[in-house]
């Protein structure tokens, strides 16, 4: 669409993207007994980072210049968080897409809360984790991505993360 525009849907089931995520952050915790994204530590894909969350360019992102934000703090569901963290942030997801606009000639984006569902058993929270991704519009999907379900990204996290990195937003 060429307009700004949200959507929030319900849904009755875990969509197959979702349960493929929880599986592999449930295989990582069984096989370390940490969470996959409390245990994000490389400098090289981050982009920046605040107090409660941190930013980073994901290994293995499907999308140049993919970016995730991170609570610090283990939480699985989105609505629990407090005004602090909400304008902590705020603020980083401004910084961000100032940084994306700026280096990347303001592409279109989407903006994807990745949260627990509400029915997940309490036995599921040591091992799921929310975060914001980020999913700037810089290339054209193709057959093969569509037909397979395989993404191409041309541009290593750690590239793409040093990129935005450097990107000036104070001005």
């Amino acid at each position: 669409m060429a307009h700004s525009h949200s959507q929030i849907m319900g849904l009755t089931l875990v969509p197959p993207l979702v349960s493929s995520r929880l599986d592999s952050m449930k295989k990582f915790y069984d096989m370390t007994g940490k969470c996959s994204l409390c245990e994000v530590q490389s400098e090289d894909i981050l982009v920046c980072d605040t107090v409660h969350f941190f930013a980073i360019v994901p290994f293995a992102a499907s999308y140049p210049f993919e970016v995730w934000i991170v609570p610090r703090d283990h939480t699985a569901h989105f609505h629990e968080i407090d005004h602090e963290k909400a304008v902590d942030l705020g603020g980083l997801l401004k910084l961000v897409l100032q940084k994306l606009s700026k280096q990347l000639n303001d592409p279109p984006y989407n903006l994807i809360i990745q949260t627990a569902p509400f029915d997940l058993s309490t036995s599921c929270t040591p091992y799921t984790h929310w975060f914001l991704q980020i999913l700037p519009h810089l290339n054209v999907i193709g057959g093969f991505e569509i037909g397979t379900g395989c993404f191409i990204n041309p541009v290593f996290p750690e590239d793409a993360a040093k990129v935005l990195r450097e990107v000036d937003c104070s001005k």
